[in-house]
């Protein structure tokens, strides 16, 4: 039985953090790669002395910035900028304040990186710009306090010269190593990043409106990707974003699974949906279902779920042991590849046009008045 939620999730994280500082090593923290799925090639960006520096030798304030908004196409120069820490970011950032340009395209690339790199500052995850440091503070407890401190990481995990564009890559290459079992949920998390992307690329209050949207998407398909790994389950469990349960072999055969909590609590609410973690198959589907009700029942906490019926895994096949479950991102699903269905399916398609009904201004102003 798993005790670790009886531990507060501030007390799990300082033993840990105690351990790695007294064996001056940093302890895998989190086994999932980092949410990019794109191949894409790195341009490392820092700062050496005041002045920007990059993996390309000498590059200009407004070419960075053009690199910066390509990576959101499926082009042969799509590309990643890669900054070593969070002050580099910034410096960056102050670096374009100064940029010189010649022309109107040049300064309306600087403009609009200036707002995708704002909007870098304060997401959970991105993976058109990846923050070293922030990628190894995910990926693993540090035996020190600052982790923003490139040069303490590099000595950690011996890695030489951490400026250098061959440190860096190592670095980087330390930061995402992993295998991921949940590719939707990346996937996820990349195309949230990507549409923050095009929303900051130009200036307007839909396009602000579109990067706070798609940020809230961002934190909640980062949140269930954290729940659902494995090395920080400990954490989770105590910090109660993931829960332990036992599904309960009922008497007679009931549509709605019954399950026991013995942590004795839960964070979901009725109709909540959530989704299972079964440590025995790691890679199935993330299927559960909506939250029934709950409540205790003869000294044990119960908790009721009606099954989604899609899907091969079933709570049956985990009776009397346990499973994980976390809650579900707000409108998301774990799968994104099958085909939607029409909305005719299985009927009949209308025979007759539908009538394409156009305001007269818009009339008047040229737009097409045939049927669809």
């Amino acid at each position: 039985m798993n005790t670790t939620g009886a531990m507060k999730a501030s007390a799990y994280a300082a033993e840990r953090r105690e351990q790695a500082a007294r064996t001056g090593q940093p302890l895998a923290r989190m086994s999932e790669t980092l949410p990019n799925l794109h191949v894409r090639e790195k341009l490392f960006v820092w700062i050496d002395k005041g002045r920007v520096r990059t993996s390309d030798g000498p590059m200009k304030g407004h070419e960075i910035a053009s690199v910066l908004l390509n990576t959101d196409n499926e082009t042969d120069s799509r590309r990643e900028i890669v900054m070593p820490t969070h002050r580099d970011l910034r410096l960056l950032i102050r670096a374009f304040a100064k940029a010189r340009f010649n022309t109107v395209d040049q300064r309306n690339a600087v403009l609009a990186a200036r707002r995708v790199l704002d909007i870098a500052l304060a997401t959970p995850w991105y993976s058109s710009l990846t923050i070293i440091t922030k990628g190894l503070s995910a990926r693993y407890w540090a035996p020190f306090t600052d982790t923003d401190d490139l040069a303490a990481w590099a000595r950690v995990l011996g890695v030489a010269d951490a400026r250098s564009t061959t440190g860096l890559g190592d670095l980087y290459r330390l930061a995402i190593r992993g295998t991921t079992t949940h590719g939707a949920l990346t996937t996820r998390i990349t195309a949230a990043s990507d549409r923050i992307t095009r929303a900051r690329t130009f200036p307007g209050a839909i396009n602000d409106a579109q990067a706070y949207v798609a940020m809230e998407a961002l934190g909640g398909q980062w949140k269930a990707l954290c729940a659902v790994d494995e090395t920080l389950r400990p954490y989770n469990l105590a910090a109660r974003r993931t829960v332990a349960v036992i599904p309960q072999r009922q008497a007679r055969e009931q549509t709605i699974e019954r399950m026991v909590v013995p942590g004795g609590s839960i964070p979901f609410r009725d109709s909540s949906t959530v989704w299972v973690v079964d440590p025995h198959s790691p890679d199935a589907d993330l299927r559960g279902g909506k939250v029934h009700g709950f409540g205790y029942d003869q000294g044990q906490f119960i908790l009721e779920v009606d099954p989604e019926s899609k899907g091969t895994w079933s709570f049956r096949s985990a009776y009397g042991r346990e499973v994980y479950l976390v809650e579900a991102p707000f409108g998301g699903s774990p799968r994104f590849t099958r085909k939607e269905p029409s909305a005719w399916e299985g009927g009949v398609p209308p025979a007759d046009p539908v009538e394409r009904i156009v305001p007269p201004e818009l009339s008047l102003a040229g737009m097409d008045t045939t049927p669809a």
